[in-house]
């Protein structure tokens, strides 16, 4: 972890929060990303992004109307895709004065103990030089049965590869509530979870967008992950104005996770 208020922040969005309404990649969305964490970096913290969207940016390039859902189309607009997202966020970050770099990831490269050291060396240098890494799982190669699931999961096991000090989630809902707030007019929003339990776990439903691949219970999941490394964790809404700034000051509208012995710790 880093020292003094200068943090190490692991920021995950998903492609429904980067897609527009056709499905395709928004510029727009991209823009006001890379704003949030330039915020974040102008102030001192460290910031690495795990970022969806490849299938998304690609797919109309192979001649697709909307995205496509079998595993090899999937993964065709993932590799055309991938390199065109990275072009806007590298673009945008030099634009404010940053570089952007690209580290795509298997769970192999996360279980093996030599391929696990080399990523998080990679990583430390990256972020101590100033560098923005921007991490997607490699969608073009990776198998169903090797997959992380979707990037929540990824990002969790990033933020405890680095020892961050905090991981955000950034959604299409503005953090976890008791019940399904689409379907049930009561759902109470939880400012504050210490602890996942069953009754948290039902209340998790399914992915709300056709684009992303995972759910609030994906995030659960990455939640429960980062709770085990003693990770603080924030699910807030994409698009919210300063939703990261405020997220790091603790101020934000959303859910924060963490264990209830932590929050001494983490000013929380």
């Amino acid at each position: 972890m880093t020292s003094g208020f200068k943090k190490r922040v692991v920021v995950k969005i998903g492609s429904s929060s980067l897609t527009s309404l056709r499905g395709e990649i928004s510029r727009r969305k991209l823009e006001k990303l890379v704003e949030e964490v330039v915020q974040l970096k102008d102030e001192g913290h460290e910031l690495l992004l795990v970022s969806s969207g490849a299938v998304a940016a690609g797919y109309r390039k192979l001649g697709f109307t909307e995205p496509p859902r079998a595993l090899p189309e999937k993964q065709a607009s993932a590799s055309i895709g991938q390199s065109l997202l990275m072009e806007i966020y590298s673009e945008l970050f030099l634009s404010h004065g940053y570089v952007a770099s690209q580290i795509l990831i298997t769970r192999e490269d996360l279980s093996d103990e030599n391929r696990h050291n080399n990523a998080r060396n990679t990583i430390n240098v990256l972020l101590n030089r100033g560098i923005v890494p921007i991490i997607n799982e490699n969608d073009t190669v990776t198998v169903n049965r090797l997959k992380f699931g979707n990037n929540d999961v990824l990002s969790a096991k990033i933020a405890g590869l680095i020892d961050a000090d905090m991981l955000i989630i950034l959604s299409d809902i503005d953090g976890m509530y008791n019940a399904d707030p689409r379907k049930k007019s009561h759902a109470v929003r939880l400012e504050h979870v210490h602890e996942i339990t069953i009754k948290i776990e039902e209340a998790a439903g399914g992915s709300g967008s056709s684009v992303g691949t995972g759910g609030m219970r994906s995030k659960i999941d990455a939640f429960k992950i980062a709770m085990a490394s003693g990770i603080l964790s924030f699910l807030g809404k994409a698009g919210t104005p300063n939703i990261l700034k405020d997220a790091v000051h603790q101020v934000a509208t959303g859910t924060y996770f963490i264990k209830r012995e932590m929050v001494s710790k983490t000013g929380g």
